[in-house]
């Protein structure tokens, strides 16, 4: 079942590949761009640093550019048709970890196969065909979660090699996503519940050994800028998106968050007419002119900016906040096979736009100018999605439910721990982004966690309904004797 599902997907892989060729977006052309300066070593020497130069090849973590090297190598003038194979190969061999660990979680290969088909028809599908960073960063990530969380449930054995390895996975995904250190401590987790088995010493040196192996490759990096700027740092990506909850009050009107006399408040009144992400951007360009400072002091005062703010606004930062945690369109993003067409035809072709309308009141006020086919095409996406947010709504509460009702029974099976990890996850990465900046992408990472604990959660309701439907039936009046 398995071989014929990773063969399906991959021919699903290649056909949008065949299709729509290798997509791209804005951020595609520079990670090209570094790729190229990789080779020719150019990235690799000494960069400007200090006042006013704040280097794409620094601000960009050199992983995925990496990769697209290795591929310009490998595939010539094939490269991005490569690129894309590879990023597909790396998604499916996650999706085979995904596939044992929710069988051995389910105990049905049935609601395994449900589990893997939701995460493969999901965003994954669109992203594994897009020369950006996301879908790699997104494979390795669950290839070292999945890969942990088997060991945990008994799936296979965490050698010490096996656990070197993963580490060294979980290592070279930070060079792709930077963000992904805040979240090291999800593997460490796992790392700290494996079987009892293993002996006390055991268990203490397999955390100890990962994180070591994985500071290590976070310090050479560190150490790789400290060769090309003369400072020992690891990412620069906050100096582009710590002020981003601020400029969201200031454009939804929550406050005025530079409204003071500081530096950012009157660089931001003098020069930004408009709050988008390029305006922002050009705004960064002119606060580095004005701060006389390194690119590291640059970032350290937008932070400090962010800190101080927060504490004035906490409601209106609130409230950026639930805004960024988009419930619906979240719910979408993970499972609605119509939001997922949509996006399709939006990304990755001449059309550019969505194709079926969404269920609404403008569109509904609208249904006169609609063929018929086209009117069914929007109710059945009103429907999916509806659906897909019941369905989101049993993760994100009959999780917690039936873990707090197994814990008042006095047993919380390793299944349950397991799916409570995995809402962990998915809630903590989500939250995490929620806080500064969200995009469905960002998710990526954590669909599989969810799509796993909203079928755990279906096979549970399955189970008690079943477990109802053949209880004998009591209390019923025997009849009376005569």
């Amino acid at each position: 079942m398995l071989l014929w599902l990773l063969v399906c997907v991959a021919a699903a892989k290649l056909a949008i590949l065949a299709a729509a060729g290798p997509t791209t977006a804005p951020d595609s052309g520079f990670y090209v761009l570094y790729a190229d300066k990789l080779l020719d070593g150019s990235a690799l020497g000494s960069l400007p640093w200090g006042p006013g130069t704040i280097s794409g090849y620094v601000f960009r973590t050199l992983g995925y550019p990496l990769f697209l090297a290795v591929a310009k190598l490998a595939g010539g003038g094939s490269w991005a048709p490569l690129a894309i194979v590879l990023q597909s190969a790396l998604d499916i061999a996650a999706m085979g970890l995904i596939f044992r660990v929710a069988e051995r979680l389910l105990g049905s290969a049935r609601w395994a196969l449900l589990t893997t088909l939701l995460y493969a028809g999901s965003r994954s599908l669109l992203w594994d065909n897009a020369l950006l960073s996301d879908s790699l960063y997104a494979s390795l990530f669950n290839i070292v979660i999945f890969g942990l969380l088997g060991g945990v449930l008994g799936c296979w054995r965490l050698s010490p090699l096996r656990l070197a390895g993963l580490a060294l996975v979980w290592g070279y995904s930070l060079w792709t996503r930077d963000n992904g250190l805040y979240f090291s401590g999800l593997p460490l987790v796992l790392l700290l519940v494996r079987p009892w088995r293993d002996g006390f010493s055991r268990r203490r040196l397999a955390p100890a050994g990962f994180a070591a192996i994985v500071a290590a490759m976070v310090g050479g990096y560190g150490l790789f800028n400290l060769h090309r700027t003369g400072e020992f740092f690891f990412s620069l990506t906050g100096v582009d998106n710590y002020l981003r909850p601020l400029f969201d009050m200031r454009i939804d009107g929550y406050a005025d968050p530079f409204a003071g006399d500081d530096l950012v408040s009157r660089a931001v009144r003098e020069t930004m007419t408009s709050y988008d992400f390029p305006a922002q951007q050009q705004f960064v360009a002119v606060l580095d002119g004005r701060c006389d400072c390194t690119p590291t002091q640059l970032q350290s005062l937008v932070f400090a900016e962010l800190v101080t703010q927060v504490a004035r606004h906490p409601l209106a930062y609130l409230r950026v906040v639930v805004r960024n945690f988009d419930y619906f369109d979240l719910a979408s993003d993970l499972l609605d096979p119509v939001n997922t067409f949509n996006d399709f035809i939006q990304q990755a072709t001449a059309r550019g736009a969505r194709l079926i309308p969404g269920l609404s009141l403008r569109h509904l006020a609208q249904w006169r100018q609609l063929s018929p086919a086209m009117l069914a095409l929007m109710i059945v996406a009103g429907i999916t999605k509806a659906l897909a947010a019941v369905l989101f709504t049993l993760f994100v509460f009959g999780v917690p439910y039936l873990w707090l009702r197994a814990r008042r029974r006095g047993a919380v099976a390793a299944e349950l721990w397991a799916a409570g990890f995995l809402w962990l996850a998915f809630i903590g990465v989500t939250a995490a982004f929620s806080l500064i900046h969200f995009e469905p992408r960002h998710a990526l990472p954590v669909f599989p966690a969810a799509q796993l604990g909203i079928v755990y959660v279906l096979s549970a309701i399955a189970a008690g309904l079943a477990a109802i439907a053949s209880a004998p039936a009591t209390g019923c009046r025997q009849p009376r004797s005569r």
